[in-house]
């Protein structure tokens, strides 16, 4: 069952966004690591793909930590984000303001051999 974000209380809605996090990267979020667990964001004027991030990532410390790199505050190098199915960098920045409707995702990258 999707769960909601805590969205601030004074702001002002715009839509909502959906945010479906996958396999490994689901246990950063109380996930088992092989299925996916989807959110819910209530959207505010002006929210980016940076701030529905770091919204979501608040809640979840293990998230947080492994999605942000804590030197320079930028993503991390191993869970990829997708916004509308689009690798992040593609159609949209950390910085692109979301719309009602769109989706997040995040996805965890497989490194080895």
């Amino acid at each position: 069952m999707p769960e909601e974000v805590q969205q601030p209380p004074s702001a002002a809605t715009t839509g909502e966004v959906e945010i479906e996090v996958v396999a490994w990267v689901t246990k950063f979020v109380g996930g088992d690591g092989s299925t996916r667990k989807v959110y819910h964001d209530v959207l505010a004027e002006g929210d980016t793909v940076r701030t529905v991030l770091r919204r979501l990532s608040k809640g979840f410390p293990q998230l947080h930590k492994a999605l942000w790199d804590a030197t320079t505050g930028d993503l991390g190098e191993h869970i990829e984000v997708l916004v509308n199915d689009a690798v992040l960098g593609i159609s949209h920045t950390l910085d692109s303001p979301l719309q009602d409707g769109d989706t997040i995702a995040l996805i965890g990258q497989y490194l080895g051999g």
